[in-house]
């Protein structure tokens, strides 16, 4: 109690307080946010494929197969990423400073890819029955706005932060 009291009395101003004593929007792991991200996202897709599995006896084949390949292409791109611990920050820092045009896409591939899959995903695929429908639309939510927060994130490190 007699801490509390010296704490409440206290006369020194907020701003002159140490950065340990308050709370900073800086003092986040970016690579294990990074990385819950993209194994989340991998979970989201994974859960799409069952979906879209659950769902290939209302589909025509080439509805299955396309759905199939681009939520394979979305899960391994992500999966990749996340098990080699690569976050973005490098990525764009080379797309922006990189002149010659090959070199600029496959860098912003790195890092854009995500975003690009999850918005195709949830525009793209459309099941039929009712609760496959609902599931397959909540992954495909959670994974757009997990890739879109990893991408603002990164954005953040490289323009702001200077990482």
């Amino acid at each position: 109690m007699q801490a509390l009291d010296v704490l409440l009395s206290s006369k020194v101003p907020h701003h002159e307080m140490p950065p340990s004593s308050s709370l900073s929007l800086d003092s986040y792991d970016l690579p294990f946010l990074v990385g819950t991200s993209r194994g989340f996202q991998s979970l989201c897709c994974v859960i799409e494929l069952l979906m879209i599995y659950s769902e290939s006896g209302s589909l025509s084949m080439f509805a299955f197969l396309s759905y199939s390949i681009i939520c394979g292409f979305a899960l391994f791109h992500v999966s990749r990423r996340w098990y080699y611990n690569l976050d973005g920050r490098y990525d764009l820092k080379q797309f922006l400073r990189e002149k010659e045009i090959t070199v600029r896409v496959q860098y912003g591939l790195a890092v854009f890819t995500p975003t690009l899959m999850a918005l195709i995903i949830y525009w793209m695929i459309e099941l039929q029955n009712g609760f496959v429908h609902s599931i397959f639309r909540l992954a495909s939510i959670v994974q757009l706005l997990l890739a879109v927060g990893q991408l603002a994130l990164e954005f953040y490190e490289v323009f702001v932060r200077g990482n």
